[in-house]
């Protein structure tokens, strides 16, 4: 697949008499899928929804065909853009589809209660299809139905490519494929998977916009026996495996060195039941892959604290993807009742949005 962006040489770094630097505009629909993005091109907040470096602007659009668009046309009145790659998950329509595979996008279309809008949009000229949709597609017979339409389905995509094409500027679109829309626990299986997701998009970014490639690193073959000390279950096995397998794509080594740099002898060391010393490795390796999530879960965690500390319990989102909350308490008395009332007056969510929307400075 060629990732190559379709840019004159007026407008690439590699030209010293261009005067106006090259900046792409990302726009994904989620939190948790650009996680990763966050660590890999080293972003700094600009304001709510919207990231940045030398090279490249991050917009989260959130879901909806038209709220992207507005967000999308608002960010690119405030750079001078050369190209808008709209960068995300979609389910599949096709059953020949392979999940984890990103797929360019060659046009997208608008549907609303099922049926195509007549305006179209194109992003590259090889590709798949990709319907943009009012609605999530959880029932498998609004899917059987838009089978054949189109191969992919997402939230997000056409109201970025409107967006673009009003501005005229250049813009195509990377797709992965995350579940086969209209099955049941799909929505599950994304919340699982939305780390992985997230680390891939962020390495498939680096080939779109002219990195090295990545090095292609075979299965691990670590068998147990390596493993002695340790307690593996059939699943805490398969899992470390997988984050294995992870820590090869990112640090570009076999697993072999990855095993090895683990300094597994250090928890051997541990005076801890085995089971507990897997828990430890696997929870050492998570923290390798995304040091900022470790960084994210630890001020959750304590601004939790203080509503805890007035006997409120906090449920959020642990994907970062609703930034809404739900606040409850039990109370038995009217003075319990009013005791916890008056607590929740004194506390503030401010922070939590903040931190949701990727500040990590949040105290």
């Amino acid at each position: 697949m060629d990732h190559k962006p379709p840019l004159d040489g007026a407008l690439t770094k590699t030209n010293p008499t261009c005067k106006v630097p090259v900046m792409y505009l990302i726009t994904m629909a989620h939190t948790g899928e650009a996680l990763a993005l966050f660590e890999h091109f080293q972003l700094s907040v600009v304001e709510k929804n919207l990231f940045k470096n030398d090279d490249l602007v991050l917009l989260i659009t959130g879901e909806g065909p038209f709220e992207a668009s507005v967000r999308t046309a608002l960010t690119l009145s405030k750079y001078r853009f050369s190209e808008v790659i709209n960068l995300g998950i979609a389910g599949s329509l096709s059953d020949e589809l392979k999940i984890g595979t990103l797929l360019p996008i060659r046009t997208f279309y608008l549907i609303q209660d099922l049926k195509p809008a007549f305006k179209t949009f194109k992003s590259l000229d090889q590709g798949v299809d990709c319907l943009t949709s009012f609605e999530r597609i959880l029932d498998p017979e609004k899917a059987r139905k838009l089978k054949g339409i189109a191969h992919l389905v997402d939230r997000e995509g056409w109201g970025v490519a409107l967006a673009a094409k009003e501005a005229l500027i250049p813009f195509r679109s990377y797709k992965m494929i995350s579940d086969e829309a209209g099955t049941h626990g799909a929505c599950e299986l994304i919340k699982e998977e939305a780390h992985h997701f997230s680390l891939k998009l962020a390495h498939e970014l680096s080939n779109i916009l002219g990195m090295p490639s990545l090095n292609k690193t075979k299965r691990p073959t670590l068998s147990v026996t390596e493993l002695k000390g340790f307690h593996f279950t059939h699943t805490t096995y398969h899992k470390f495996h997988q984050l294995l397998n992870k820590l090869s794509i990112k640090f570009e080594k076999t697993p072999e060195e990855i095993f090895d740099s683990l300094k597994v002898s250090d928890f051997l060391i541990l005076d801890v039941l085995p089971k507990e010393r897997t828990k430890l490795l696997l929870q050492t390796m998570e923290e390798k892959i995304d040091p900022t999530k470790k960084l994210m879960d630890e001020k959750m965690k304590n601004l939790t604290h203080l509503f805890q500390k007035e006997g409120l319990k906090l449920i959020m989102d642990p994907h970062l993807e609703n930034l809404k909350v739900t606040v409850s308490f039990e109370a038995s008395t009217d003075e319990e009742l009013h005791k916890k009332a008056r607590g929740l007056l004194n506390l503030s969510l401010k922070n939590f949005s903040d931190l949701m929307n990727g500040d990590l400075h949040v105290e």
